[in-house]
């Protein structure tokens, strides 16, 4: 195919301790076709004004819509061939990331993403999934936060996140998984995924919290009926997912006011 043109998609709230480094390590780049959307959702802090100084980035603006939210603003002015959703506490691993992942794609829907993740501690992990086939992923990959996988735009057509929730990235990815036709995988780390603090992986599990996580995987229902093909898959990852034993654990903590989700699940 042609010269493949990237899209990042960076959602941003009041990273502007980090943000820096991960618009450069996009700038840094040795592969150039690419065009950046940055999302500011409402900071409060110095971030938008650290993005502003990247001036050929496109920079948007939402107002406390989350994490998803923003991301659908930043897809419906995408031009890309190729999603890219890049966290603003992120960063690509190496400057040829993307001249290395360029050389990988040969027009498939979806790129699995390795990457490698930041303790807080600063310890680094290397973070792969064994081969397997589509349907084998749908079931059971651990993986389905968005930025772990580069998807072909055409593919996110009438694909939205939830705003304003957390675990947007469950039934987005799993619906794009669902419709995707062709697949492939690149084998090394492909950007670093810091923990820090006030991010969502860090927030407390809350009540409204469990609701979020319900209504995520309540959708797999409604996939497994649209897309038959894949309802054996997604069944037994609703299966896993343990929704009665997350109902009961809900019911408790809103009549007794004892959270036990973090010792139950985690």
């Amino acid at each position: 195919m042609s010269e493949i043109k990237f899209t990042f998609i960076v959602p941003n709230y009041n990273k502007g301790e980090y943000i820096n480094d991960c618009l450069d390590s996009i700038t840094n780049q040795t592969y150039k076709n690419y065009e950046v959307i940055v999302v500011d959702d409402g900071s409060t802090d110095d971030s938008l004004e650290k993005v502003k100084k990247y001036n050929s980035f496109k920079v948007l603006k939402t107002n406390r819509r989350g994490a998803g939210g923003a991301r659908n603003c930043g897809l419906k002015e995408a031009t890309g061939d190729y999603i890219i959703f890049l966290d603003s506490d992120d960063y690509l691993t190496s400057n040829e990331s993307l001249e290395k992942l360029v050389k990988t794609i040969k027009g498939e829907d979806v790129i699995f993403l390795d990457f490698t993740k930041k303790r807080s501690t600063g310890e680094f992990v290397y973070m792969t999934e064994e081969d397997k086939s589509l349907e084998e992923r749908i079931a059971d990959t651990e993986y389905l936060g968005c930025p772990t996988k580069c998807f072909k735009r055409e593919l996110l057509k009438d694909i939205t996140f939830p705003e304003c929730k957390r675990y947007e990235d469950i039934a987005f990815t799993l619906t794009a998984l669902c419709k995707a036709k062709s697949y492939t995988s690149f084998k090394e780390s492909f950007f670093t995924y810091r923990i820090v603090p006030n991010s969502n992986v860090t927030a407390p599990i809350s009540e409204d919290t469990m609701v979020d996580m319900l209504e995520e995987y309540l959708k797999l229902y409604r996939l497994a009926i649209k897309y038959p093909q894949h309802k054996d898959s997604l069944m037994k990852r609703l299966k896993e997912a343990k929704i009665s034993l997350r109902f009961e654990v809900l019911d408790q903590t809103l009549l007794t006011g004892v959270n036990k989700y973090r010792e139950t699940f985690l």
